[in-house]
């Protein structure tokens, strides 16, 4: 009769063991990065519709570990994308470059990274991005591609998610030549590259940040066309150039977190004279930031800035950078 009492408990308790086993396994997967992200929506529908376009659920909700890049929806309107519709009309092929740019292998626990400039991470698509961690004030900020981290490490069975405030544009040119050749804001530019000699030097490993300005600051600089930057001495252009860019990259919220509290900084270019940086505000916010040679009479506005590039990084601009005479 023990016999048979005892049998019947080491049945009750092994029935418990697999119970409890299969809860925690029903909690494991209930807690996936994909299941967090569905619990988010008020936050994060944006970016679950680029999961449904993309097909990517199911890699977010395997094993792991997978660190997840999420933008909120505000990232995605700053973006260009107003709700969820916006971008499900989206083309699929970029839809499956900002996902893939926006996974990394592994758990990256980006609050325990050195405190450094543009730490190199690699995604799980083998595609390059660079982590900054770094004090401002009483603050520690975190960026990644100068793109601030609202909110970080947030749990998951199979990872982490980091918030991001905007939508990280993927590296898709090799080199700051091919980025500058592909934009055709820029046509004027790549010409006085080539006729100035330096297209080659843009295409290096070296790295660099070009000021880009647009065909538009090229013609109030007194070029009517592309044909005329062609016909140009190249001696006269590599001048004009050489203090556009300088050895280095760096992405404007890294001037934010460097500048001190008179919200202006200088930076040596690639000739050795500086250029002025001034640090914009938007409330008691930092927004961005304006350029200024020493021959120009005002601040430069910066058009587009943090176009990366594999050997560097683009800000582009609306007047061209000069100097005293």
């Amino acid at each position: 009769m023990k016999k048979i009492f005892y049998t019947g408990l080491l049945l009750l308790g092994m029935a418990a063991c697999k119970k409890d086993e299969k809860a925690s396994v029903n909690q494991q997967l209930s807690n996936r990065i994909t299941y967090v992200i569905e619990d988010n929506l008020f936050n994060f529908s944006s970016f679950n519709a680029v999961i449904e376009r993309t097909g990517y659920a199911q890699k977010l909700a395997g094993e792991g570990p997978l660190t997840v890049l999420v933008p909120d929806n505000n990232a995605f309107i700053k973006a260009g994308y107003a709700n969820t519709n916006a971008v499900l009309q989206e083309r699929g092929v970029i839809l499956n470059n900002i996902m893939t740019y926006h996974v990394l292998s592994g758990t990256w626990e980006l609050n325990k990274l050195p405190f450094a400039f543009n730490q190199e991470l690699t995604t799980a698509g083998g595609a390059k991005m660079y982590a900054t961690r770094w004090v401002k004030g009483t603050d520690t900020v975190l960026t990644i591609n100068g793109t601030p981290v609202i909110s970080y490490n947030l749990p998951a069975s199979n990872g982490l998610i980091q918030v991001m405030s905007e939508v990280l544009q993927p590296l898709v040119n090799a080199t700051i030549s091919d980025a500058i050749a592909a934009d055709t804001s820029l046509t004027f530019l790549n010409v006085a590259l080539q006729q100035a000699g330096m297209k080659d030097l843009m295409a290096q490993k070296t790295v660099y940040t070009f000021f880009a300005p647009t065909n538009a600051a090229f013609r109030m600089k007194g070029f009517p066309s592309a044909d005329s930057v062609g016909r140009t001495e190249p001696a006269v252009l590599q001048r004009m150039l050489s203090y556009s860019f300088f050895p280095g990259r760096r992405f404007v919220y890294d001037y934010i977190l460097t500048t001190d509290i008179t919200d202006k900084s200088e930076q040596a270019m690639y000739n050795g004279n500086n250029i002025v940086v001034h640090l914009l505000k938007t409330g008691v916010k930092y927004s961005g930031i304006t350029v200024q040679g020493s021959g120009n009479t005002a601040p430069i506005a910066v058009l587009k800035s943090n176009v990366l590039a594999g050997n560097g990084v683009l800000h582009v601009i609306n007047s061209v950078l000069s100097e005293n005479q």
